[in-house]
């Protein structure tokens, strides 16, 4: 995976879905390997400085793997439950109540340039990282029309993506990975029918 692919979804919720991908028609897991992992939250400014100090240890990273990994499975239910019924299912919020009962947020003042900021962010870096994804899960369902949470339309990819364009529609995750080949595959096949 490349860091292009890291970051394809456009939101961190999403772009955790997206740790799964397909490979020469094998699904990969970058949560299954620990400097993949690293770089898929740096990527995706998931990390303060003292977190990345905290992830050093690899029982630490370990730990905060398993955690990404149920929180995608219950990314993967938004996205079904979307894909479905157009809405959350009683299941899916139950689940992410859960897991925000269990994150602990500070609210801290971080000095800019010529203000100050007022920011929400994670008692420990376990928190900080989940705290971001779920803020990007509800940022994303509030600000975003549902119908522009889309899985790429080429046949071998399992990506999503939040469509931004201004027409809205886009169709593949990424054009460099999966619209090039599509575009390729059906021009190949109608020269083929040509022939």
């Amino acid at each position: 995976m490349n860091k292009i692919q890291f970051t394809l979804g456009g939101t961190a919720w999403i772009n955790l879905v997206n740790t799964r991908y397909l490979s020469n028609e094998k699904e990969v897991d970058i949560l299954l390997e620990s400097s993949k992992t690293f770089k898929w939250l740096e990527e995706n400014h998931l990390l303060r400085e003292y977190d990345v100090k905290v992830l050093e240890d690899k029982e630490w990273l370990n730990l905060l793997t398993n955690e990404l990994i149920s929180l995608r499975d219950l990314c993967k239910m938004i996205l079904s439950d979307l894909k479905q019924q157009e809405k959350l299912s009683v299941t899916t919020i139950e689940q992410l109540s859960r897991m925000v009962q269990e994150i602990n947020v500070n609210l801290a003042v971080i000095p800019t340039k010529e203000k100050i900021k007022l920011v929400s962010e994670g008692k420990t870096t376990r928190d900080h990282v989940l705290y971001n994804i779920v803020y990007s899960i509800t940022h994303t369902l509030n600000s975003i029309s549902n119908e522009r949470i889309r899985e790429c339309e080429h046949q071998d990819c399992i990506h999503y993506f939040v469509d931004t364009s201004k027409p809205g529609k886009r169709r593949w995750c990424s054009m460099e990975l999966c619209g090039n080949r599509q575009k390729a595959a059906e021009f190949y096949a109608r020269k083929k029918n040509k022939k």
